[in-house]
């Protein structure tokens, strides 16, 4: 691995952040208020946030990228799985098409959980296997090991059904399988649908922070996470932990962490290689996140394969992996963000012991350098306002995740593709319900301190939840504009060969990034979280129309 070279100001911002957050925390728990009811959760979750923060930080202190390696000529056996359930034919296609001309496959496999004529019919006259299965069981996870047992090659590149790959493919990853400890050569996933709401004005994008930011640090400690697409593995690695797996939602970071803790090597290989459709509403996002949620959460508080309890692991990957997971229960750390000042303000008793400014201030001025060091560390790819207010919105599939979690619910799901940008009334009530939340606990902090009541509580309260209702307005207003733009995008009408010639003709060069939806490349991927988490990561902008994600 070659290390990337960092300025010396981030490395003393690193130091630093790690000498100010044990002074933090000990003055934070000698103030607590612990005869007020609220007090201690107050101090848990501020305490929370410092835990994931430093966390995060410490997983994000190097980055790295594998020297630049490719074969000529492709030796080796390579199957292409294509695992599918109920995606239309004009979603699938593209994917089957491109994969018989990725340089060097051997077989592409349909593995069809829907049992449909028509992709029979359509893997037949493009010349792929079609591979049927009369029970879901075990969802993506059990359809794959479905594929298993039908091929018998070295290697297998697997590919959700809407993920269109460049001819290279096997061509860029397989060189680094010539060191037999590794298991798995990761590409970020990348999207050509950059008229969906995750994309932002100049080109930022959702899970930029996580394919960006997050994945090349992890090159460093071998922690590397594969993410269930647009990725190669070792069929040897794979049989050794049993196939991909079925036991949670999340098969991609289940599987990645069962074959690191048998010593298996990954690698993220930062360089789009696929280009898939990303959610298109907030129904499909809320989802998706729910679904991760209960996943990660299932996997760390009920499974045997818990970073808190597998063997195998290092301390750096058993860090990684307990600060993906543990980042799932940002949704209630930050209602009780914005409950306890309520409470605060309604009964006139601070959460704190000793003078209410002083902890404001230290509080405030902890919470905005927490931030600006995960800016920092996001090297470009977090964005302090898209990435914040992405990070409010999961709170609700989050805390909406918790009790399926705890009792063991393994919600599998699929999400729709080339839907419509419009949600259910349900669910956009439920946001705005959160807005509104926020926007009456600011306007409950301005009324008090207008009339003088409680002043101090009142303003650094008033002060906290601005932000807070910022973030919100923010994502609503973003969800709000873009369902109201009657925007058709460029793909819609045309042909599998041609939708995949158009794929593979833009991601060549490196273009600036320009507005959604102009046609041209609309740049970079993930998710971050204030004082507490941030995840998101984003490869470079690929040429027209596509972006790396």
């Amino acid at each position: 691995m070659i290390i990337d070279r960092d300025p010396p100001l981030l490395r003393a911002v690193f130091w630093i952040y790690l000498t100010v957050v044990p002074v933090f925390a000990v003055w934070r728990t000698a103030v607590v208020a612990w005869d007020v009811w609220y007090g201690p959760p107050a101090w848990a979750a501020e305490m929370f946030a410092v835990l994931t923060t430093t966390m995060f930080v410490l997983s994000l202190r190097r980055r790295s990228h594998p020297e630049p390696r490719a074969v000529t000529t492709v030796t080796a056996t390579v199957d292409i799985l294509v695992p599918t359930v109920n995606e239309p034919l004009t979603v699938l296609e593209p994917t089957v098409f491109g994969a018989l001309r990725v340089r060097g496959v051997r077989d592409v496999i349909v593995l069809d959980d829907g049992v449909r004529p028509e992709v029979h019919a359509m893997a037949e006259r493009l010349g792929a296997r079609y591979l049927p299965r009369a029970t879901s069981e075990g969802a993506k996870a059990g359809n794959l090991n479905h594929g298993l047992t039908v091929s018998d090659a070295e290697f297998v590149v697997t590919l959700d059904a809407d993920h269109i790959p460049l001819p290279e493919f096997i061509e860029q990853t397989l060189a680094y399988f010539d060191d037999p400890s590794v298991a798995v050569v990761q590409s970020p996933q990348s999207f050509y649908n950059t008229e969906s709401f995750t994309f932002r004005d100049g080109g930022w994008h959702e899970q930029q922070m996580f394919y960006g930011g997050v994945q090349p640090t992890k090159n460093t400690t071998n922690s590397a996470i594969f993410t269930g697409t647009s990725a190669m593995l070792r069929r040897a690695a794979l049989d050794q932990i049993g196939g991909f797996a079925v036991d949670t939602s999340t098969e991609d970071i289940h599987t990645s962490l069962r074959l690191h803790a048998r010593g298996w090597r990954s690698i993220y290989l930062q360089r789009p290689l696929a280009y898939g459709l990303e959610v298109e509403n907030l129904r499909e996002y809320y989802g998706t996140r729910r679904r991760w949620a209960i996943g990660s959460l299932h996997l760390l508080l009920r499974h045997p394969d818990s970073p808190l309890r597998v063997r195998g692991l290092s301390l750096w990957q058993r860090l990684n992996y307990l600060s993906a997971m543990v980042a799932h229960f940002q949704g209630v750390n930050r209602l009780i963000y914005l409950l306890v000042p309520v409470l605060a303000l309604t009964t006139g008793v601070a959460a704190v012991t000793g003078p209410y400014a002083v902890y404001g201030f230290a509080f405030l001025a902890f919470t905005v350098f927490s931030l600006w060091t995960v800016v920092r560390f996001g090297r470009g790819h977090y964005h302090m306002l898209h990435s914040e207010s992405f990070a409010v919105a999961d709170t609700l599939p989050m805390i909406a995740a918790l009790v399926p979690a705890l009792v063991g619910e393994r919600q599998f799901g699929v999400t729709a593709k080339r839907t419509s940008r419009r949600t259910d009334l349900r669910l956009k009530l439920a946001y705005r319900g959160f807005a509104a939340l926020n926007l009456a606990a600011l306007a409950y902090a301005v009324v008090r301190l207008v009339r003088g009541e409680h002043l101090v509580i009142a303003g650094w309260s008033a002060a906290f939840l601005t932000m807070s209702a910022v973030y919100v307005l923010v994502f609503l207003y973003g969800m709000e504009r873009y369902e109201r733009s009657p925007v058709t995008p460029w793909y819609v009408d045309l042909t599998p060969e041609q939708l995949y010639r158009r794929i593979v003709a833009g991601p060549v060069t490196t273009r600036t990034p320009r507005r959604p939806g102009s046609g041209a490349v609309a740049g970079r991927p993930s998710a971050a979280l204030i004082a507490g988490y941030a995840t998101g990561v984003a490869a470079p902008e690929s040429g027209d129309p596509v972006t790396a994600a």
